[in-house]
């Protein structure tokens, strides 16, 4: 348990924030582990570059009707980057409200710094997340001795233990496999995000994991990954498609729980054809460019009502909406109408 290693809780900062009821300071959950589909929640934004409570709103209540099993908010995906305490707040609060009780939150509170975490995390507690992940600091460099003394920080101030979120691609100072397993046993960390895309890395957690005993839920992010993650040992995929295409996932989650790998990898290469569909020509790939394509595909889907990302990402040109609208519309439609995909 996290109090058994010193762990004290913050209770003057929890005070101040408010503690919903997922947090105490026993450790225990109230509500259950995510376990299926996770998407990293696309953040509707106005032309000002607020929050569009109103499509937010609908876009949960479309996720959470799809069948995912909880949503992930302020990943890459929610553009947390672009975002302040505030702003990152109210979109775990207004997706909290939105789903109502039927999903966990888990509410991504990575920064920059360990102070600038904590913020986010009491926020994120105040607002009513049922679980918080943390990326470790980027930018700069720390060792693993100063990860893990910011991973213990944050399960201080939110009395609890963490996810741990990995992806090395932007935040390559990053916990080790010791680190992992060693804050596990301590009761720090309480499931993983692995966004990385590299299955070495992620069989290997798995060996380590079973061969010290200390289990740990791991969710893959890398939406070209998430059927040999199950074969693996995933517990769910917390994958950007999801906001597109969340019934085809909730179906592979399925076919993967009755070991059905066909299916399985036949739903993948599904996705795979739409990741390919997705990418526009001429244009480089970048997470911000990736979010401007999911909420123009939203906005034509009319689960949206505008297509403005943080700047300085600007709206798609015209030859790229034609790619969308001619490529990967159709096959986001198709998939979500799928009730029996065909077998290769």
């Amino acid at each position: 348990m996290v109090e058994e290693r010193n762990l004290d809780i913050d209770h003057e900062a929890l005070d101040h924030y408010g503690m919903p009821p997922a947090f105490n300071t026993s450790t225990e959950t109230q509500m259950t582990e995510p376990l299926g589909v996770v998407p990293p929640v696309v953040l509707p934004m106005s032309r000002d570059g607020g929050i569009d409570s109103a499509s937010l709103e609908r876009h949960v209540n479309h996720l959470v009707d799809a069948g995912v099993s909880g949503l992930w908010v302020n990943g890459t995906t929610g553009e947390f980057y672009a975002l302040d305490v505030e702003l990152r707040a109210r979109a775990v609060r207004e997706c909290v409200k939105a789903t109502g009780g039927r999903v966990p939150v888990v509410a991504h509170v990575g920064d920059t710094s360990t102070d600038l975490a904590l913020q986010h995390a009491r926020a994120a507690v105040a607002a009513g997340a049922q679980h918080v992940a943390v990326l470790p600091p980027y930018f700069i460099g720390f060792g693993q001795e100063e990860l893990k003394a910011h991973f213990r920080a944050v399960a201080r101030v939110v009395g609890g233990p963490v996810y741990a979120y990995h992806l090395p691609q932007l935040a390559p100072a990053t916990l080790s496999l010791d680190s992992i397993v060693e804050l596990v046993a301590e009761g720090v960390l309480c499931g993983a995000k692995d966004s990385s895309s590299n299955m070495v890395w992620f069989r290997q957690l798995q060996a380590r994991l079973r061969a010290e005993g200390t289990p740990l839920p791991v969710l893959t992010g890398g939406s070209s990954v998430a059927d040999l993650g199950y074969f693996l040992g995933a517990v769910g995929s917390v994958s950007s498609t999801g906001n597109l295409t969340p019934r085809h996932l909730v179906r592979q989650y399925q076919a993967a729980l009755a070991e059905d790998w066909t299916l399985v990898r036949a739903l993948q290469e599904q996705t795979e054809e739409l990741i390919a569909r997705l990418t526009l020509p001429g244009l480089a790939p970048s997470p911000s460019l990736t979010n401007a394509v999911y909420k123009y595909v939203l906005v034509a889907l009319g689960r949206i009502d505008d297509e403005h990302t943080a700047r300085p990402q600007a709206l798609l040109p015209e030859p790229a909406r034609q790619h969308l609208d001619t490529h990967a519309l159709p096959l986001v439609e198709h998939l979500e109408s799928q009730e029996h995909p065909p077998r290769p």
